[in-house]
C-alpha cells in the first residue's frame, strides 16, 4: 500500500505589529491561515533579527518579555505552546496596534 503525504497549502500574511500606546514599531510576523492574530511563535518572527536566536528554546524563562522598548507596556506574555513545544508570545489583547505588511 503506497501512502500519499496530502500538503495543505496555507494562505499566509505578513503583519507589522506597533505598541498601542506610544506607536512604537515591535515587530514583523508571518501568520498562517485565517483567524484572529492570538500569539506569535517565535520561528515566524521576521523582524527585529534578535528574536531568531529564541527559535529553539524550550523554557519560557529563556525568552526575553515582549515589552515596548520606548514605553515599556507590555505586549505579549512568553507560552510555550503545547502543540509541539513552540516558544511563541500570547499577545495582550489592546496593548498593540497591527497592520498587514
Amino acid at each position: 500500500m503506497i501512502l500519499k503525504t496530502l500538503i495543505i497549502f496555507m494562505p499566509s500574511r505578513f503583519f507589522s505589529i506597533f505598541c498601542s500606546q506610544c506607536d512604537r514599531f515591535i515587530l514583523r510576523y508571518r501568520k498562517k491561515g485565517s483567524g484572529s492574530l492570538i500569539r506569535v511563535y517565535l520561528n515566524q518572527i521576521s523582524e527585529p533579527e534578535h528574536f531568531k536566536e529564541y527559535k529553539q528554546v524550550t523554557t519560557k524563562s529563556e525568552i526575553p518579555p515582549l515589552n515596548c522598548t520606548q514605553c515599556g507596556q507590555r505586549i505579549g506574555a512568553t507560552v510555550i505552546h503545547e502543540s509541539g513545544n513552540r516558544p511563541a508570545y500570547k499577545l495582550i489583547k489592546g496593548s498593540f496596534r497591527k497592520k498587514e505588511t
